[in-house]
């Protein structure tokens, strides 16, 4: 088995967890060479219908105690049998353009541990019309500290294919029962590979959805939220301080610029939920001067960085951002 593609659910409706998986089992792709493992994470219904459904394809559903999304993508780790994972959500599908077929051509070709693709965003995806098939262009293999030291690592773990034997030997898991499991599973991942690949292959589309994780605003389910991005980043500064005398400086320049760019993360955060100046000035006084990421460290990553650094280290900049930024997030990823 070549490829696993763990769709981890939890009451997620009928019909878009089967455009999920008819998206998958309908790509080109050599019979035998994937496989597509649901993990239902303890739903209301669990969608026992699959059995009967796709009896004629490599199609898994595994029925597992509600933990959250973490806990969900480890199991399917843990019983998936391809050399390499990819994750798809639920309420999103890949594209029916020949992509995935390319992205696995690059990985039997190149052999990396990580192959990063872009995806499509769309809040109508009745209406969305795929590009005709096209050749699919990759740049050079570098690290993944390399990626991490030169962009901005997104959250998202469906963003990538990945070489299962690499989490398994790194010891690579998604932290369970948390929002916000993936900016640690992705940051350790990359921290650990060797080689990585980017593409311009376009596999994902992603669906923006009311009712959906990313778009709940509720204020105690944001302060949950919240809590837990701070707590993250605790981790992966404490996983920083493990691995950092041993490290090579592009690992350093990688995982600092991910902590960085995460105390920006998590001060926009708090800007989104409402906080106010003081409430943010002593959040970040009290949580992320002790990681040594307030003040914002220097650093030249973009002007948009440097700006917000400046503004954010100080009480009377946090005053202007609060004038300026809205009371509510973005629902893109």
């Amino acid at each position: 088995m070549f490829l696993s593609i763990i769709i981890p659910h939890y009451n997620i409706e009928r019909c878009l967890l089967e455009r999920c998986i008819n998206s998958i089992t309908g790509q080109e792709t050599t019979a035998g060479e994937h496989e597509v493992i649901i993990v239902d994470d303890g739903s209301t219904t669990p969608p026992s219908w699959i059995a009967n459904a796709y009896k004629d394809v490599c199609v898994k559903l595994i029925e597992t105690p509600h933990g959250g999304p973490g806990a969900a993508r480890n199991r399917g780790m843990e019983d998936a049998r391809g050399r390499y994972i990819m994750f798809v959500d639920a309420d999103d599908f890949l594209i029916s353009n020949g992509h995935i077929s390319q992205c696995l051509e690059i990985l039997k070709t190149e052999k990396p541990q990580i192959l990063r693709y872009r995806y499509h965003v769309t809040e109508k995806p009745d209406r969305l019309k795929p590009k005709r098939n096209s050749k699919v262009t990759t740049g050079n293999t570098i690290s993944g500290a390399a990626f991490m030291a030169s962009n901005n690592l997104p959250g998202s773990p469906c963003l990538y294919l990945f070489e299962r034997e690499l989490a398994i030997k790194k010891g690579v898991r998604f932290p369970e029962g948390c929002f916000h499991e993936d900016e640690e599973f992705n940051t350790e991942l990359h921290f650990h590979a060797q080689s990585l690949i980017v593409s311009d292959a376009m596999p994902y589309c992603y669906c923006k959805r009311e009712g959906s994780t990313t778009a709940n605003s509720d204020i105690n389910f944001e302060r949950k939220r919240m809590e837990d991005m701070l707590k993250v980043i605790e981790r992966i500064t404490f996983f920083r301080s493990s691995f950092y005398e041993k490290s090579n400086s592009v690992q350093k320049k990688g995982i600092d610029r991910k902590l960085n760019t995460l105390a920006v993360d998590a001060i926009l955060n708090m800007l989104y939920i409402g906080m106010n100046a003081k409430e943010i000035h002593a959040t970040c006084t009290e949580r992320l001067a002790p990681l040594s990421l307030y003040p914002i460290p220097e650093a030249s990553y973009s002007l948009k960085y440097r700006i917000f650094r400046m503004l954010a280290n100080n009480s009377t900049g946090l005053k202007v951002l609060r004038l300026i930024v809205p009371n509510r997030k973005p629902k893109n990823r």
